[in-house]
């Protein structure tokens, strides 16, 4: 009966190789504005998925189902903050980029002045936390950089 240590050894030698190769593959590759598009855009598809299956209160004046409609879209929003300033930055175009990560940070902290309102029973402050997030400038930096999916989830989906 042949032993299988022979096989092994050449299956670990052939793995080891593989991942070598890949190493030094990858390490040469320069993130380039269209990885950056692909992996923003699959974020933002993510988010808005995530968002839109939340059922949508009737309207502002329902303070209670507002706050608890916000308790949910909040950490969305946020998360997909987080993973696109976590973005690389290439140069071509990195300042459009960088306003649009930062209004998009900038929808976090509207919507959870959104969601403080709406817990306080505030309609004004929900009016106005509302109102912020429509003037904000992230679905404008976002075509700008040629993003084709991140132009709603900074929006107000309520």
């Amino acid at each position: 009966m042949p032993s299988a240590l022979p096989r092994r050894r050449a299956r670990s030698a052939l793995l080891i190789t593989v991942v070598v190769a890949a190493l030094i593959t990858g390490c040469g590759h320069t993130t380039t504005r269209k990885d950056v598009i692909a992996r923003a855009n699959a974020i933002c598809f993510s988010a808005q998925q995530a968002v839109r299956s939340i059922a949508s209160p009737g309207g502002v004046t329902d303070t209670k189902a507002l706050a608890a409609y916000f308790d949910k879209v909040t950490p969305i929003v946020a998360k997909e903050a987080r993973q696109l300033s976590a973005l690389p930055r290439p140069k071509q175009r990195q300042g459009i980029l960088n306003h649009y990560v930062a209004a998009v940070g900038a929808s976090v902290a509207e919507y959870h002045a959104a969601a403080r309102a709406a817990t306080a029973g505030d309609g004004g402050g929900v009016t106005q936390a509302l109102a912020e997030l429509q003037s904000n400038s992230a679905t404008r930096y976002a075509r700008a950089y040629g993003l084709t999916q991140c132009t709603g989830s900074a929006k107000a989906a309520a």
